[in-house]
């Protein structure tokens, strides 16, 4: 207390202590403290993230890698999808060759005299026929054709239906070219073309325009592009039952109709460039419908037969079932390793282009360090086997008749990643290991009915929930950072009780096997030398189960930290033994 008291320290506060390691350059104070045995230590206030607490390039590497290294300690599925979703996983099979018979129909209309009143006779026929090619000519000059995608919206969960379409029919990977992430440096470059709605997700489309205009041509020394295909799309696929609908956000269908408008009002800048605009409507909700779309989009302009079209579209629907099989895996391993272990798995609800870092800021990232892994809405299992057991109750009182159904929280269910979201804020308030984090963009209009829905059950449940509902353009990484960690806080009187409610039933569970024991010795003894063999194995195994809890309770008391120690984060402080002990005399 006399070397507190003692303590003596100075501030600077200038232009050297001033943080330039990002561009906020935020105003720091140092405080160099010293003690009258001579030790020094400076302290630094004023910064709005990790970066502001080194002060040179090299305290900085460091720190960026000991970060890396808690990242790949605990797996961020959010950032894991947005890699895979634009890249070649998928290797599909190749187009048949002509000789190949394919199932086909072969429909035949008749018409007489009773046609104008019954109307004409159609005759659907089963038939077996060669699978239509195109000529080599055309196959060749598809190879050289380059198409520009968006990184945008929803092509934030579609980008691998698309790509495999594309390299079917013979397009090179490398000339399927998305637009770079959203990023401060893209949208002041790009976002200039005016934009009346207050959406930014959908505003920040035309940067990613203007990239793959301005910068498309210029990726490892290739050839302008010669198409960019930004479709409407106006309807998803959704594992989710009994829905009214599978609508996209009109906005967000909208949007490529609007980048057109907004690309060649007074300007036409994609005549100028030598590309062509492709926004055609598509649904992906009728399989038929989207075959006859891209067809007529791409069939006349890459002159493909509607075979190979329709044989790409399968294509790209396994690509689809395959990132769902792996998304699916990596979180079932992370949501039983939790509750193997008793630990917290942030689910992160947001839609498709929250996947996006330039629109997430990085959120996710800040949990991850902190010591939680990161699921992502699609890496949810959406096996209604694996889900039974945590529906039980809500199968079992009749609430609802199949686990991926949400009628009754929401019948107006129409929205098909609106309702996603309520399906994984359901899923959460049921799995007793994860946690929520919901992400909205600034006046979305298709998550403002689902604001109320989610809070009535993550209230209900009792999920650890932190909503942010007005991300914008601005990345306010103080406010942020206060979020996050008030948050980490929440978490972690969290996990406390779910470690307190394991640790007890571990102990009733070691209490009953001990009284078990003691009602089993009792009756082999009744039986005399001639143990029944079950009686004994019966025993054996519940003498096993309690040398184990009683092995993992000695590691966890090896592990405890000492009674005179106040841990806050990394920093531990021992505690003076008078100190505690004035402490404890004062206790009333």
């Amino acid at each position: 207390i006399d070397q507190a008291i003692a303590l003596s320290y100075t501030t600077k506060n200038d232009e050297e202590t001033r943080c330039t390691f990002c561009p906020n350059n935020c105003s720091r104070t140092f405080i160099d403290t010293a003690t009258p045995d001579g030790k020094t230590s400076r302290y630094i206030s004023g910064f709005s993230c990790e970066k502001g607490t080194v002060e040179s390039l090299d305290a900085l590497k460091r720190l960026q890698k000991d970060r890396n290294k808690l990242k790949k300690a605990y797996p961020n599925l959010v950032e894991y999808e947005s890699k895979l979703l634009f890249s070649d996983f998928f290797q599909g099979a190749p187009l048949p060759d002509a000789s190949t018979l394919v199932d086909a129909v072969d429909v035949t209309v008749e018409s007489g005299p009773l046609a104008k009143i019954l109307g004409p006779k159609v005759t659907r026929k089963k038939v077996k026929r060669p699978f239509q090619r195109s000529s080599r000519a055309a196959a060749e000059r598809r190879a050289s054709i380059r198409i520009g995608i968006p990184r945008a919206l929803n092509i934030w969960s579609t980008a691998p239906f698309f790509r495999t379409y594309l390299q079917t029919l013979g397009i090179a990977r490398e000339n399927v070219v998305f637009s770079d992430e959203t990023s401060e440096e893209l949208w002041l470059e790009g976002g200039k073309y005016g934009s009346v709605d207050p959406c930014f997700p959908a505003k920040v489309a035309q940067a990613h325009i203007h990239h793959l205009l301005f910068h498309g041509q210029d990726h490892k020394g290739h050839r302008p592009l010669d198409y960019i295909f930004f479709p409407c799309i106006t309807h998803l696929t959704s594992p989710l039952r009994q829905t009214m609908d599978s609508a996209a956000c009109p906005i967000v269908a909208g949007t490529p109709n609007v980048m057109k408008a907004a690309f060649t009002k007074e300007i036409d800048f994609f005549a100028r460039h030598g590309v062509t605009y492709l926004d055609p409507a598509v649904t992906f909700h009728e399989r038929h419908l989207l075959e006859r779309q891209l067809f007529e989009c791409f069939g006349p302009r890459l002159d493909v037969t509607r075979d190979e079209s329709d044989f790409a579209v399968a294509q790209a629907f396994s690509a689809m079932a395959e990132l769902d099989r792996i998304m699916e895996d990596k979180g079932k391993a992370i949501l039983e390793a939790a509750e193997r272990d008793d630990t917290i798995a942030l689910l992160m609800i947001g839609r498709p282009y929250h996947l996006d870092p330039g629109l997430n800021h990085g959120i996710m990232d800040e949990f991850q360090i902190l010591g939680y892994p990161i699921l992502s809405v699609r890496s949810l299992p959406k096996d209604p086997l694996w889900l039974a057991r945590y529906f039980a109750d809500d199968l079992a009182r009749g609430t609802i008749d199949d686990v991926l159904a949400i009628g009754d929280v929401w019948p107006e269910n129409y929205s098909a990643n609106s309702a996603m979201k309520v399906w994984a804020a359901r899923f959460a308030a049921r799995h007793p290991n994860v946690a929520l984090l919901d992400l909205s963009s600034f006046k979305c209009g298709h998550d403002a009915p689902t604001y109320g829905i989610i809070d009535k059950i993550v209230s209900t449940a009792g999920v650890p929930y932190s909503a942010l509902h007005d991300i914008d353009a601005n990345k306010p990484s103080g406010s942020i950072k206060i979020r996050v960690k008030t948050y980490a806080y929440t978490l972690q009187r969290h996990a406390e009780r779910l470690a307190d409610l394991a640790h007890k039933r571990d102990e009733l569970a070691f209490r009953l096997d001990e009284k078990r024991v003691q009602l089993l010795e009792l009756k082999a003894r009744s039986h005399g030398p001639r143990l029944d063999p079950a009686l004994a194995a019966e025993l054996a195994a519940a003498r096993e189960r309690m040398r184990a809890y009683e092995s993992r309770l000695a590691e966890r008391q090896q592990k405890a930290p000492p009674p005179n120690l106040v841990q806050l984060g990394a920093l531990k402080i021992a505690r003076a033994p008078n100190i505690l002990t004035t402490f404890t005399e004062m206790s009333p």
